[in-house]
């Protein structure tokens, strides 16, 4: 990261709060709101403009109603004109009200569309995030904590948080108009009813502040409660469940997590509850006084019965604009939080690390140079790689092999670039990586890590990793040819367009772990403009025979680039110019197969133990043919 942009992170606007930044609620509006006239476009935000005008004038003429009806029949018109009066005002507030309900619900659904466009944006950044962030643990809690302001619901995040918006200025806007109603009678009645309705939304605030701390605990709890859930359904953990009658610890923890969200839920309701009573309390204080002032004022003959229910209406109206703003900041504090982190996490998978270089000679063979490489994963005390050096020669075939957890799929990514080294440097062609820009060092590599997977896309999409009007049907064809998967594919009713998996297709193809395996090689041959070809235990699906056949395959496609093989297992060293033995994040032994087999080292010994395996699989081979 640059120092500018470290600088930038530290001088931010935003403050720590816990493993997230805090920003200014008002900021967050700002760029929410910002935000929602860019995607949207300006008829979107007057639509919500108009939504909050009519939700002041609407339930206003419709409080007024009783009053108006009163000083109407009191007033001497002809019936005719009175008729007219009373028809013109009810058909008023049935427009306002039916301008309402169309405004609100334009801008409800505008504010929905908005928060699942917002989802690309989120998207974008964890896909852009550097690798190394996006893997580690506080990479994970800065995505998870960014989800929430989109995908928690209706209720929670931006789209609420613009909503909570709207509702304080329409609240804010009912008690101005109420308070100079009011005001006028009396100006101790007013504050007795904002004195009424400050103590209960002070009394709410804290409740909910209690709430939102219990359900914090809560929500701890119930990602326990929601995991062993899905394990205990989950079909491929049923054989263990059953046969090593599992069950009594599941049930025990589920007793546990029970007793625990029952117990915050507890708190949670304890909060509301309260806080209910005490509004109830106040409201039974405030509307005795405040309804019996209003009854000896009519009986003194100092206002009349429109007045008196015109007064009454606002009384039993304000208390409600009160609980409106209420609610509308409790629930702006509580979806500001959403906001901070969302932006919190943007901010964060926008620091880039390396540089903006470009690659020398991109598309030819290149040397790869590691200079003392070390590496640490976050929250371990010792490293994985230590002080490495090792050079790759352009086009040159090594054999990385050593026991699992050796280092050897950690060296791999340091070398792509998904990791960068605690320590050292690595270079291309005599250029530091750390000074390249990641978009450009990428194309030279095409590498077939050791999980493979296929994605539930057409199976032409999974190799070209381009949507089929950008693939090259000739290119792709060749590539399925070279990987040994064509005829599989060629027995598809829909052939390379045929779906994956079956999480968005029925009917869609599960290949085999040996299958998936060539599909990744067909991937890897794909990208043809990459001069470095690295295969990470690409054949752990397979037998040793099926295994070594596979590496000779590789070879052959891989005759004009700089390979790395990666395997605990020995079928791909024979064919590579050097082998590389790994042991605790060190290169141990490195040379030939025959020169290491001479040494009679701890490759050899693994060699020799593995070659039983080999001699075992040919001759169960000879005898079934």
């Amino acid at each position: 990261m640059s120092k500018e942009k470290a600088e930038k992170r530290k001088k931010g606007k935003g403050q720590e709060e816990g493993n997230f930044k805090r920003y200014p609620l008002w900021d967050n509006y700002r760029l929410a709101f910002g935000s929602f006239v860019k995607e949207m476009g300006l008829r979107y935000a007057a639509a919500m403009a108009a939504s909050a005008v009519l939700s002041v004038a609407a339930p206003f003429a419709a409080m007024a109603l009783p009053s108006a009806v009163v000083y109407l029949l009191g007033s001497g018109w002809a019936p005719g004109i009175l008729f007219l009066a009373l028809a013109g005002y009810v058909g008023l507030q049935q427009v306002l009200q039916l301008m309402r309900i169309y405004t609100g619900n334009v801008s409800s659904n505008a504010r929905f569309l908005f928060r699942i466009r917002l989802g690309t944006t989120l998207f974008g950044g964890a896909i852009e995030e550097d690798f190394q962030k996006f893997e580690s643990n506080e990479g994970k809690q800065k995505l998870e904590g960014a989800r929430g302001n989109i995908y928690y619901g209706n209720e929670d995040g931006i789209e609420a948080f613009l909503g909570d918006f709207e509702k304080a200025a329409v609240a804010l806007a009912g008690l101005v108009i109420y308070s100079v109603i009011v005001g006028r009678l009396h100006i101790w009645m007013l504050l007795l009813l904002f004195f009424a309705a400050g103590a209960v939304m002070a009394v709410n605030l804290y409740a909910d502040r209690r709430t939102v701390k219990h359900g914090e605990e809560y929500i701890k709890v119930s990602q326990g409660y929601t995991y062993l859930k899905r394990e205990v359904l989950v079909p491929a953990n049923g054989k263990d469940i059953r046969l090593y009658r599992m069950w009594d610890w599941f049930r025990a923890a589920f007793d546990k997590a029970k007793e625990e969200l029952a117990y915050w839920v507890g708190r949670q309701r304890g909060c509301t509850l309260n806080a209910a009573m005490f509004e109830h309390f106040v409201s039974f204080v405030r509307d005795g006084a405040v309804y019996g002032y209003l009854i000896v004022q009519m009986v003194q003959g100092r206002i009349d019965l429109a007045a008196f229910l015109l007064y009454v209406g606002i009384v039993a109206s304000f208390s409600s604009w009160m609980s409106m703003l209420t609610e509308a900041v409790s629930d702006m504090q509580k979806n500001n939080r959403h906001m901070n982190r969302y932006r919190d996490f943007l901010e964060y998978a926008g620091e880039h690390h390396g540089g903006d270089g470009r690659v020398a000679n991109p598309g030819e063979n290149h040397e790869i140079r590691l200079e003392h490489v070390s590496f640490r994963y976050e929250g371990n005390e010792e490293d994985t790689i230590h002080d490495l050096c090792l050079t790759i020669a352009p086009g040159e075939k090594i054999a990385l092999v050593g026991v699992n957890g050796a280092g050897k799929s950690t060296l791999i990514k340091l070398i792509c670039g998904l990791y960068r080294p605690t320590a050292g440097r690595i270079l291309i062609d005599g250029q530091d990586v750390s000074g390249l820009s990641f978009e450009e060092y990428k194309r030279e590599f095409a590498v077939v890590f050791q999980d493979v997977f296929a994605f539930s896309f057409p199976l032409g999409d999974n190799v070209s990793c381009r949507p089929e009007a950008e693939t090259d049907a000739r290119k792709l064809e060749g590539s399925l040819r070279d990987a040994g998967l064509w005829e599989r594919v060629a027995q598809l009713a829909e052939k390379e367009r045929t779906n994956l998996n079956k999480d968005l297709d029925s009917a869609g193809v599960a290949l085999s772990g040996g299958e998936l395996q060539k599909l990744m090689l067909a991937r890897a041959l794909y990208k043809d403009e990459a001069s470095v070809v690295i295969l990470d235990e690409p054949t752990a699906a397979l037998d040793p025979i099926a295994e070594s056949r596979m590496y000779d395959k590789y070879h052959e496609m891989t005759k004009d680039k700089t390979s790395i093989f990666i395997s605990h297992r020995l079928s791909s060293t024979k064919f590579c110019d050097r082998i590389l033995y790994m042991e605790k994040g060190r290169i141990t032994e490195e040379g030939t197969h025959d020169g290491l087999m001479e040494r009679q080292g701890a490759y050899a010994v693994m060699f020799h133990t593995q070659a039983r395996y080999y001699e075992k699989g040919e001759k169960e081979e000879g005898a079934g043919q």
